[in-house]
């Protein structure tokens, strides 16, 4: 796979996610952690929950986020070094041993997914790239037990109605490839 900067992509990966029927069990969150054998206070991927009022009631919604691979990645413009690159499919790519571990990447980042190794160079999500030139999900995808985290083309995405903000999460200047489920109303489960 080549860097693409300045070129058009074949197909832009992205996350799907349905918070309507996330339970907040943070599989992706652990398969991430465990794939990767990552120190336990470290985690690519979270889960958050937070509470809305909808229909005059609160309830708890979860949202699952890592990196989201940019369209316009503020960590890659930043990078004194160059130790990002855009690979083909849109996956932003970290080059460990071009790290210097200036943090610039961190600061940069406006979702805070990018986090500091032991080694203290950046590391962050790169949707599990070697899984997926093997035609493999990504560990979080394949981790989730209510099938709510794909991994799609998000101009697919697009089409399909899906919704680039939700509850705790803004579609920011960086142009993140995460999209939403729309919410549905607890009278649409009803009949």
């Amino acid at each position: 796979t080549r860097d693409v900067k300045g070129s058009k992509m074949k197909r832009k990966q992205g996350f799907l996610f349905d918070y309507n029927f996330c339970i907040g069990c943070k599989a992706c969150e652990i398969s991430c952690q465990v794939y990767h054998n990552q120190d336990p206070d470290i985690n690519w991927r979270h889960v958050d929950g937070l509470m809305i009022h909808e229909d005059g009631i609160e309830k708890e919604i979860f949202i699952t986020h890592s990196c989201h691979h940019c369209d316009e990645p503020a960590c890659m413009d930043v990078c004194p070094v160059g130790a990002y690159i855009k690979l083909e499919n849109g996956v932003v790519q970290p080059l460990h041993d071009k790290c210097i571990g200036c943090g610039y990447c961190l600061m940069a980042c406006p979702y805070g997914s990018i986090t500091k190794g032991k080694d203290g160079k950046a590391q962050k999500c790169n949707l599990c790239a070697e899984k997926l030139e093997r035609g493999e999900e990504p560990a979080c995808v394949a981790g989730c037990p209510c099938g709510v985290l794909k991994l799609v083309d998000s101009n697919v995405s697009d089409s399909a109605g899906m919704q680039k903000e939700m509850p705790g999460f803004k579609h920011f200047f960086t142009k993140p490839n995460i999209r939403f489920y729309p919410r549905m109303k607890r009278n649409e489960f009803i009949h």
